[in-house]
């Protein structure tokens, strides 16, 4: 004959609790977008799939090399239906360069809302081009 369970043991209920708060952090986790050519990995963190228009749009980058921080550039491209309509650089520089991470805050004009754009990011280092490729559609 088998005794009814009178509830769950403290480690039960720990072990409970955690596997709930392990599954809550993944289903809030940041959206991330990881890309690897030969030895060279890149990741793009952006906040959101529908940035508001003329609001700052935060974006993160990261990039290594082997195990280490990379000494990289990097591009934005901005397509519609596949195609490239703009590239743009971060912090309005034309020849970007960075070791390892960078944070920067992208705007959409107008002209934008409702479009359905994919942001690229072309990160190149030691060779190796990486394409993290994030869909948007800004909004008012």
């Amino acid at each position: 004959m088998v005794a009814p369970r009178r509830g769950l043991g403290p480690l039960a209920v720990a072990l409970t609790l955690a596997a709930i708060a392990g599954a809550a952090a993944v289903a809030f986790a940041a959206p991330l977008v990881k890309q690897t050519s030969g030895p060279l990995t890149a990741t793009l963190a952006p906040s959101t799939h529908t940035p508001t228009i003329n609001k700052n749009w935060p974006i993160t980058v990261t990039a290594t090399l082997g195990a280490k921080p990379a000494h990289a550039t990097a591009a934005y491209e901005f397509l519609f239906g596949g195609i490239v309509v703009n590239t743009q650089y971060p912090k309005y520089n034309k020849h970007f360069s960075f070791t390892g991470r960078f944070s920067d805050n992208l705007v959409f004009p107008k002209a934008s809302v409702g479009q359905p754009l994919t942001l690229r990011v072309v990160i190149r280092a030691s060779g190796h081009t990486v394409n993290l490729n994030w869909a948007v559609t800004p909004h008012e």
